[in-house]
């Protein structure tokens, strides 16, 4: 049976979270004040160097995955010179990885404090502010964003992202599409809108979206939302064999999650594809056994496949 539009909404939803995150590795541009440049206000000095090192290193071990690594390698770059806004804004990313998140609030909001014309920095608190369920407190610092800098494409995305959870979902198309006017390869706007797009019933604009991204790479190289977004779109379009084909590319372009798997295992049985259903199903129930879609795709698809057997016996 094909799935209902409060599970697309579902599995978008879950979906456009895991987007975000690599957006929020910020570079390291920002001068914090209180630690001088060389050459613009006398040598640098030893604190800052040292935050300096501790801070890439840090950026490198939350790259790599490694949080623990990543959260104590900032915190000493933070000790090492505290007036490095970009060492507290990679420590508040660290602190964020690990679900600490009103510390990791804490350290963003003296990253802004000391980098107070940094648009970025805004528009990730912003981002912030939203997930830890403050809508009108995030709006406001999107705008501020928007207003020092209306070229930073974060900045139009946190917004959009604000008005998507208010629930404006004509501005927030709009503001998606100011942001991606601004940032024209950034590969996380188009699989947003096209999330968006999906949760309003509208699978074919959603598919156009990703389908203008897929087109700018070869055959094969598709990154793996790109995939993930065309599937859901097909799904939605009850295409249920293309859906197929998306999908199951997407859980070899990289290692697959639950959510996508369980994606797959609604197409393959829409598809008519039973037995190949239950095999995705079961291994995202391998990968999470928390995972209640997944256990509710289980107990159907062997429901169905039992039905089957028991029609086919009479």
């Amino acid at each position: 049976m094909f799935q209902s539009p409060y599970a697309i909404r579902r599995s978008v939803g879950q979906r456009v979270a895991v987007l975000v995150w690599p957006t929020a590795l910020m570079l390291f541009s920002t001068v914090a004040p209180g630690c001088r440049l060389a050459g613009m206000e006398g040598p640098v000095s030893r604190s800052l160097v040292l935050s300096r090192q501790l801070s890439q290193q840090g950026i490198n071990a939350l790259e790599r995955g490694h949080g623990e690594q990543a959260n104590e390698l900032l915190s000493q770059a933070v000790k090492a010179c505290p007036s490095n806004a970009d060492a507290h804004r990679c420590y508040a990313e660290a602190r964020w990885n690990l679900g600490f998140r009103d510390e990791a609030l804490a350290e963003m909001e003296t990253a802004r404090r000391l980098a107070s014309d940094n648009a970025a920095i805004l528009a990730r608190i912003a981002e912030m502010r939203l997930a830890l369920g403050q809508p009108e407190t995030a709006g406001a610092y999107a705008q501020r964003a928007i207003s020092l800098d209306p070229k930073l494409a974060a900045a139009w995305t946190a917004r959009a992202r604000v008005m998507r959870g208010t629930g404006n979902a004509s501005q927030a198309l709009a503001d998606y599409h100011r942001a991606l006017s601004l940032a024209p390869d950034d590969r996380t706007i188009p699989c947003e809108i096209a999330a968006l797009y999906l949760e309003q019933g509208q699978p074919h604009r959603a598919l156009l979206a990703v389908q203008r991204l897929a087109d700018k790479y070869s055959r094969g190289d598709e990154p793996q939302e790109v995939l993930y977004y065309q599937g859901l779109s097909y799904l939605a379009m009850q295409r249920f064999d293309e859906a197929v084909e998306s999908l199951a590319a997407a859980t070899v372009r990289e290692r697959p999650t639950a959510e996508i798997l369980c994606r797959l295992a609604e197409a393959l049985r829409a598809a008519g594809r039973t037995a190949e259903a239950l095999a995705a199903a079961e291994q995202a129930l391998a990968m999470d056994p928390n995972h209640q879609t997944a256990r509710e795709l289980v107990a159907q698809t062997r429901l169905a496949q039992s039905s089957d057997g028991s029609e086919l016996r009479r």
